[in-house]
Order: C-alpha cells, then structure tokens, then sequence
C-alpha cells in the first residue's frame, strides 16, 4: 500500500467506503448495512467518520468492501491487536518497540520485506552474526 502523502492526501476511510459502495459495489446504503450485519445508521456513522468498526466489523467490511485489512487499518489508524501484545509484552519489547518503529517510519515496501526477512531469520537462528 502506497505510503500517505502530504502532495497527494488520501480521502477519510469512511469517503473511500461510501464512494467504493456506490460507485463499484452499486449497493444502497441498507443492503451493504445487512450484508455487515449492522443498523444502516451505524454503517452512515462509519461512512461519515463518526464512528470506527469493531475489530469483527473492520474484518467484514475488508470483505464486503474488497478492500484489504491493512488498508482499512492505516485509515482508521487502528493497529493489529498482535502490535499491542507485543510491544506490551516485557519491559524490553515496550522499551524497544516504538524505537524501532520511529527508526523505520520511513521504510519502503521492499525495505520492509528485507527487514521482516532479517527479523524471520534472527528469530530463527539464523541471523548470520551472533548476539552479545
């Protein structure tokens, strides 16, 4: 997913959800509201940005919508409950987790993946150096 920008901002969640319900999807307001299972008002409270999705509701959206889970995540700025266990883990993780993260705030997608990669092969062993 293309990082956001200040040159090219990207339309609120709820903007995106209601243009892709329309324009793509071609569903009213009550038919998406009952194929998520939820009160068409609080589908117009999502679309309008009064309200965010429960995890299950974000979950159903990614799939009613066609939309990806981390999409929809980055515009509700909502994290993965696994960021929270983690980083909340030990002393060490809550120490070291938003270091790391305000380090690689600015990575790529493919620096991304090279650091995922070290991190799998660290975890398993076989990070090439030892550690001390």
């Amino acid at each position: 997913m293309a990082r956001k920008s200040t040159s090219n901002p990207q339309p609120p969640i709820g903007e995106v959800l209601r243009t892709r319900r329309v324009e793509i999807l071609k569903k009213g307001l009550r038919e998406m509201a009952r194929l998520l299972v939820i009160a068409p008002a609080h589908l117009t409270d999502i679309e309008k940005g009064r309200r965010t999705p429960s995890e299950a509701l974000l979950l159903r959206i990614s799939t009613q919508y066609g939309i990806d889970v981390a999409e929809l995540r980055s515009g509700w700025s909502r994290a993965d409950a696994v960021v929270s266990e983690i980083a909340t883990q030990d002393a060490t993780t809550a120490e070291k987790v938003p270091e790391f993260l305000r380090t690689a705030r600015e990575l790529t997608p493919a620096q991304w993946d090279r650091l995922i990669g070290q991190a799998q092969r660290m975890a398993s062993g076989k990070g090439g150096k030892s550690e001390k």
